[in-house]
Formats: structure tokens, sequence, C-alpha cells
């Protein structure tokens, strides 16, 4: 029996030391620890022989009148289950779960206990409500609908957002397949490879349509969080972020993309596109029947408008124009805004090209009808340019490119209507390209030169002046014309560094003879009209005669009587200067201007060049004669120097003679001829006057 007694012992110790829940033997009358497992020895921190020798109040810190009381309620039994808040050796107070019950070992009552420590629970339990009370917050109040759903979608709960947006309570839908409730049946096999996807745990995120109550069908983003615990897939929380604005601000940007804000037509990028698109299809279809054809219009008066009525009433233009463009092409066509003042058109299908012509006749016609803004009628004028693939080309680029270069020669032209391109008018703009191009370095490269053309007194055969005439010569290309550099010289400004140039080089040139002791002669020089009209032009010429040290009366500038025709009073100021200078002015081209009396009346002029066209052939035609006589008598009335342009006969020579004018330059004396030429006729001067004072 002993025996027994001390296995059981043995076993209720060893059950007893090593359990890892912490267990307390209090004696219920003293409150003495009487023993302790080693579990409650590492829990309060005290080694065993310290705890044993501890009494029950040392450690919870009831007072101890208090501690007593719940020891006598645990004898009795009223009570097994108690909470306390115990020291540990540390000082820390943790809340613990007390279960305890009375033994008797022999006479000695004992309390049995056993110790959990509810801190963590607490804390867990804590945490719980406040994580609890976010998620409430969050969820109920969240601006995106949300819907709890089971792993077989049904559903569980519902925020007020999703009420709002959806029109469903949770009374109505609650237990309810929240595929059926929100999808068309078209949609059913797309929503259940989304559920799929949620029940193997993944995050799915997807821009769908969804049906409200009433039937309307919403644009929205699903975002879907499936509810594993465990590992298993429980259900799953789809998010619905109501997207219908961003949808119409998509909408918008899309609109802004591909037009044009102010007219509403498509724009250049949304064009070129569409001109892609039309001849991609062309080719895969082999429509060799049909052509596409391209129209670019400028409206001509566009700046002008801008400048006199302001920019309100040139964007009010641009509508209108726009407007009568729309209804003047078919439900096929596009019409884009291509630059400020700049529009296309796109006609993707066109078998008959006489009807291109009866087309862009009608549109012309329409732009032609005045346009009212703020009761100011307004009459404008359209330059157009047409390409057609794929007679031109058939690549977009090359297509708008060759439409622009029709347009601006349309514009050259003052046409008012659309030109077709043609080849000879890309070689137009290539040559363009390449002149404007090479111009820049012709004066570094020092490929500029002049030429001189001697201009007799005939009736003493005696040279009395030259005209300087440019030439350019390209190391590649060879002599190019005047004729083609100057009007680019001209667009560019380059007229005004080669322009002085001209002047400096003329100057030096003619103050070098004097130096080489021949008789004193002036020099001509023609003045481009934008040379006149910069400011400053006067101070260009007092360095240049500074410069050369040529004496003013030896300088003679040409202006051509077109200019001096129409834009004499621009330039008032700068002739009269010329004049108080000493410089001379030659009329140049003089019978193709119409000049008046009162502007050669006005100015001291000292000459008048007849045009070349009137002297050719003078003696034969009688109307000409009668042209040039009357010059002769004008200029001889007004005491004004006459010299024939461009006489190449000899009967020429002889007509001007019998008609009192007698200074004349051309191929029948000389052609342009470098300097050094113009030494001999100097020459040829010196063995005339000879002989003449020999006789």
């Amino acid at each position: 029996m002993k025996d027994l007694f001390n296995k059981h012992n043995c076993k209720y110790k060893e059950m007893f030391n090593n359990n890892h829940t912490p267990m307390l033997i209090i004696d219920a009358k003293t409150g003495n620890i009487d023993d302790a497992n080693l579990a409650a020895c590492s829990y309060y921190g005290y080694i065993r022989d310290k705890l044993l020798k501890m009494n029950i109040a040392d450690i919870n810190v009831l007072k101890e009148e208090e501690v007593e009381e719940e020891i006598e309620k645990a004898k009795k039994e009223e009570r097994k289950f108690f909470q306390f808040k115990h020291k540990l050796s540390n000082g820390e107070i943790r809340n613990v779960e007390v279960y305890t019950g009375p033994i008797k070992l022999g006479n000695k009552e004992l309390l049995f206990s056993i110790i959990h420590d509810s801190q963590e629970r607490v804390e867990l339990e804590s945490k719980y409500k406040k994580n609890k009370a976010y998620f409430d917050n969050l969820f109920h109040n969240s601006p995106e609908a949300i819907a709890i759903v089971d792993r077989d979608y049904r559903v569980l709960e519902i925020n007020n957002r999703f009420e709002d947006v959806f029109q469903y309570n949770l009374k109505d839908i609650r237990e309810k397949d929240l595929t059926e409730l929100l999808c068309d049946e078209t949609l059913y096999e797309a929503s259940h490879n989304f559920r799929e996807s949620i029940r193997r745990g993944k995050f799915i995120k997807e821009e769908v349509k969804r049906r409200r109550k009433d039937g309307k069908l919403l644009d929205v983003l699903l975002l879907g969080f499936p509810l594993v615990i465990e590992g298993e897939t429980i259900g799953a929380y789809c998010i619905y972020s109501d997207i219908r604005e961003a949808k119409e601000r998509e909408k918008k940007i899309e609109l802004l993309t591909k037009c044009d804000v102010l007219t509403g037509l498509f724009n250049r990028d949304f064009f070129l596109s569409n001109l892609d698109y039309e001849i991609l299809k062309n080719k895969r279809e082999n429509r060799l029947d049909e052509k596409i054809v391209v129209i670019i219009l400028c409206i001509n008066e566009f700046k002008e408008i801008m400048e006199a009525l302001g920019p309100l009433a040139a964007d009010n233009i641009l509508k209108e124009f726009a407007l009568r463009l729309k209804e003047g092409v078919g439900p096929e066509d596009i019409v884009a805004r291509f630059g400020e003042d700049e529009f296309a058109i796109l006609i993707p299908k066109i078998k008959d090209m006489d009807k291109l012509n009866g087309l862009t006749g009608k549109i012309i016609e329409c732009l032609n009808m005045p346009f009212y803004i703020d009761a100011n009628e307004i009459k404008i004028t359209t330059s157009g340019g047409i390409s057609i693939y794929p007679d031109n080309s058939i690549e977009t680029i090359a297509l708008v490119r060759k439409a622009e270069i029709a347009m601006n020669k349309s514009k050259e032209l003052n046409s008012n209507m659309p030109i077709k391109f043609q080849n000879s008018l890309d070689k137009e703009v290539q040559e363009y390209f390449w002149i404007k191009n090479s111009l820049t370095r012709a004066l570094p490269n020092k490929e500029l030169f002049l030429n001189y053309q001697p201009i007799y007194d005939t009736s003493v055969n005696r040279l009395v002046g030259v005209e300087a005439l440019i030439r350019w010569e390209h190391k590649e290309m060879g002599i190019i014309p005047p004729a083609k550099f100057i009007p680019i010289a001209e667009r560019t400004g380059l007229i005004h560094p080669i322009g002085d140039w001209v002047l400096l080089n003329a100057c030096k040139q003619n103050k070098k003879w004097q130096d080489l002791g021949y008789e004193p002669i002036y020099i001509s020089v023609n003045i481009s009209a934008l040379q006149l009209e910069k400011p400053g032009f006067i101070k260009v010429i007092e360095r240049t005669l500074e410069e050369s040290q040529l004496e003013p009366k030896y300088l003679q500038l040409e202006i051509t009587e077109t200019f001096f025709a129409h834009k004499y009073e621009y330039v008032e100021d700068t002739i009269g200067e010329l004049n108080e200078l000493g410089v001379k002015l030659a009329i140049d081209d003089f019978g193709t201007g119409y000049s008046s009396l009162g502007q050669l009346c006005q100015f001291s002029i000292n000459s008048i060049k007849i045009d070349r066209s009137l002297i050719s052939d003078v003696h034969k035609k009688s109307n000409k004669n009668k042209v040039v006589k009357a010059v002769i008598s004008l200029a001889k009335s007004l005491n004004i120097d006459l010299i024939a342009e461009g006489v190449e006969t000899q009967e020429e020579l002889r007509f001007l003679k019998e008609n009192r004018c007698t200074v004349a330059q051309g191929f029948l004396f000389s052609k342009p001829v470098r300097a050094e030429k113009i030494e001999k006729s100097f020459q040829k001067t010196i063995r005339n006057l000879y002989k003449k004072y020999k006789d």
C-alpha cells in the first residue's frame, strides 16, 4: 500500500512540476505558498525556495483582508474562478485568471490554484474591438461600394455606399447570389471566371459593367479580395468604384486628342492617322479604280483680320470657315484644322476625278460668300492645294507635303482656287530650299562677285557710268541667275548683308578706277525695296562712302518704278536724305509702274531708265515709239536725264538718237563684264576724246 501511495505521489509530483501552466498550492488558513511548480516559478520570477517562503498576499495586489475574504470563498467553494492582479518579481502587474479549489491533506486545508495570464487575451480583445471599430467605420463610410460574400458568392454584408450606387438594401439581397443581382446574362460567364479566380485565392482588378436595381448599367472598377482562413477561401470582399465620371473625362480627353477645341473639327494627328488607315485599306483591298484625295486650304487674309479686328473676331472667322467646310463635304469625308489658319479635307474614295473639280468649286463658292463679324462684312479669299493617292505619292507625309506645296503655289498666284500638285512644283520647292540653304554660305565662301555693264553717252562715244550687277558662282552648280536667288534673299532677310556687300564693293571698285587715273564716272547700284524701307539705310550709305572714300555724286541708286509709284510715301524721308547727301537717284524699269508727275517733281530724281521692254523693236512698233517719245519729252521738260536700257540693235539706237535720247546701255555696246574689261571701255573713251581733240 505504501508503495502504491509512493507511486501515485511521484506521478502527481511529475505532473505538477512539469506542467506548462503556473500552479500554486496555498495554505488555506495562513495564505502561505505551500508548493509551486516550475512554471509558476518562471512566471513570477522567483526561485522555488524563495517562492515557498512567500504568502499569497505578497503576490496578490489586493489588501490583506481582501485576500483573506477571497480565500474563504475558495475554501467554501463559493467560487472557483477568480480574476486578480498579480505582481511579478520585477514589479510588473499582470491580469490573471485563477481557477482554484480546496483539497485536504491530513489535517491540512489547502487550495490548489491554476493561474492563467489573461493580459494577452485582454490585449487581444482590446485590439480586436479597436480593429473592428476601425473596420466598421471604414466599411460603412467608405466612398466605394462594398459587398462581403461567402464562397458561393451569396451576400453577407453590404455598406451604405453599395446601397447608394446599386439601390439595394441588405434586407432585400442577403443570402442572394451577387452575380445574378448585378450582371446581365451576357456577363455571367465573365463574372463566373472572376469568382473562380477569387476561389483560388487571387486578387482581381477589372473594369466591368454592373446593373443597378432599376436596370441601368454602370461602369465600375471591381476589386476582388479573397477571404482566406488557414489556407481556405471562405468568401470575398467585392469593392466597386464608380468610374462613370472618369469614363466621361476619358471621353473628353479622347475628344481633345483627336479634335480641335476651337472649331470642333478633327486635329492634324487624327487626320494623319485616318489618312494612314485609308491608304492601308486601299492597298489591302487593292482598290485600283479608287483614289484618295487630300486638300489643304488656308485663309489668305487671316493675319490681317487678326491685326485689324483682334483674336476674338479671328476665332469667329475660323469657326464659321470650319462650319462651311463641313457643310460642303460628304459624310465619309474628314475635315480637320491643320494649323492656325490651315484646314485639310480627306476624301477617302473617289472614282470620277471630274467630280473633284465640282466638289472643290462648291467648297470655294461657299467660302467666297461674305463673313459677318460684329456687323462687319468681311470678304476672304482661300488658297488651296490638292494631292492624289496614288498619282502623287503612296505615303501619308508625302501626300500632305505635296498638297501644301500646291497650296503655297496657289497663294503665290492669288488664284483663290485649289491647284493640283505637279512634279514641277516639287522641283521649285527643292530648288528654293537648296538655294536658300546655300545662299547663307555664299558670302563667307566668297562665291558672290560683281559684273559691270557700261553706260555710254552715244553722242560723244563716251563712258559715263556702269551698272553693278551681282552674280553668284556656286562651287558645284555653277552660275545661278540673280532672278532666282534675289527673291529668296528678300524673303529670308539675306538681302541686307548681300546688299551692303554690293554697295561697298561697287563703290570701292569705282574709287579704284579713279585712283588709276581714269576719268571719273558714276556707278549705279540696284536697291531692293526692303533695303530702302529698313531703318538706318542712310547710315549704311554714309558708312559705305566713308569706307570706300568715294564722293556721293559718283554713286547712283536705282529704284524700280513699281516700288516708287506705289510705296514712295514709306521712304519719302529716306529719299529726301539721299538728295541732301548728294547721292544720285534713278528710276529703273520706267514705263511699267505708272509714276505720277507729282512723285517725279517732289524728289530730285537724276535719271529715268526706260525699260528694255519698250526699247525692243521700238523702231518697228508705232505704239512703242509713241510711248518712248512721250517719256523722252517728259524727261526733257523736267530736266531729268534719260538712259535707255536693253539697246541691242543699231536701228534701236538710231531711233533713240533721232529722238534726243543719247545715253544708253545694252548688248549692242557690251554685256555685263568683270572689272578688268571695263578698263578697255575707259581706254576706248580716251581714244575717242583724243581723236575729237585732234580733229
